[in-house]
């Protein structure tokens, strides 16, 4: 079972006033010429809308309407301009089908919350997000390779939690100002990318995927609070715990996967379990990949 990161449980509709003064404006003055977003973002909606089943959408209230109108569409949030949006909130919202790759033409678009539906099909490549601060895609049924995320350097929240996705976690070197990254519960492998150069980054969580080799180095990440990479197949020592540390006590956890053991009280307390390879195997067979016999 996922646990889904408080962050991602509490999300809200945003408010649209402008959108609604703009709609009431139309009603009560057939003159009145509303602002709108450019037709490239428009069509970029209505695609998302056919795309992801929108007549069976829990609310679409607006959704494909007028020209002008697009701010008060349910889950949109444009600028106080109204001239490009800026969010996309329709996590739990009955979505399905797929993601069009006319999403990448929402230039603007700071916030992508389009969790806890029912989405397949793959993640298109997003290079042209480059405002985009949050995304989250998290507990859908997304699957194949996670398109690179270099472009993407004002990202801050990333939440691909419980999906299907498969290969390697693309690397996260140009998202300097990472917060949180999330991409438990998925089908993913290799090696995990360096962690170097990531100071603010609180949260890493990685468990429940198939990913090899060593853990990298945790140097320098004097903010993360929480890491969690159990249930993989890493092997090796476990790295060294940040100093200084801001782990919480009993929110990380290296095991299982096949780390080395070794008497480390800092881990202890930041997994919760003494010691902290309680759960981590250590026979050959389990090594040589023989654990479900």
């Amino acid at each position: 079972m996922t646990v889904i990161h408080p962050l991602h449980a509490a999300r809200r509709a945003r408010p649209r006033l402008f959108g609604s003064i703009a709609a009431l404006l139309a009603a009560l003055l057939p003159g009145t010429v509303l602002a709108a977003i450019p037709a490239i973002q428009r069509t970029a909606l209505l695609d998302l809308h056919a795309a992801t089943h929108g007549a069976g959408w829990t609310d679409a209230t607006g959704w494909g309407g007028a020209a002008g109108t697009e701010c008060s569409w349910h889950g949109v949030t444009c600028n106080a301009a109204q001239s490009s949006v800026v969010a996309l909130d329709l996590a739990g919202n009955g979505l399905a089908g797929t993601l069009p790759a006319t999403l990448d033409n929402l230039t603007g678009l700071r916030l992508l919350f389009l969790g806890n539906n029912a989405i397949g099909g793959s993640i298109p490549a997003l290079p042209h997000l480059v405002d985009l601060q949050d995304l989250a895609l998290g507990s859908n049924a997304l699957e194949g390779p996670i398109p690179s995320l270099d472009t993407l350097v004002e990202l801050r929240d990333v939440d691909l939690g419980n999906n299907l996705l498969s290969g390697p976690l693309p690397s996260i070197a140009t998202l300097t100002l990472l917060l949180r990254l999330d991409v438990s519960d998925n089908r993913l492998s290799g090696s995990l990318p360096s962690l170097e150069g990531h100071p603010d980054l609180s949260v890493f969580n990685v468990t429940d995927n198939a990913f090899t080799g060593t853990i990298p180095s945790l140097d320098g990440l004097s903010s993360l609070e929480a890491f969690l990479v159990a249930r993989n197949a890493l092997e090796g020592p476990a790295p060294a715990v940040p100093v200084p540390s801001a782990l919480v006590a009993g929110a990380s956890s290296l095991c299982p996967n096949l780390l080395t053991p070794a008497t480390s009280g800092a881990w202890d307390a930041a997994t919760g379990s003494s010691p902290w390879f309680l759960a981590c195997p250590n026979d050959i067979l389990f090594r040589n990949g023989f654990e479900t016999l």
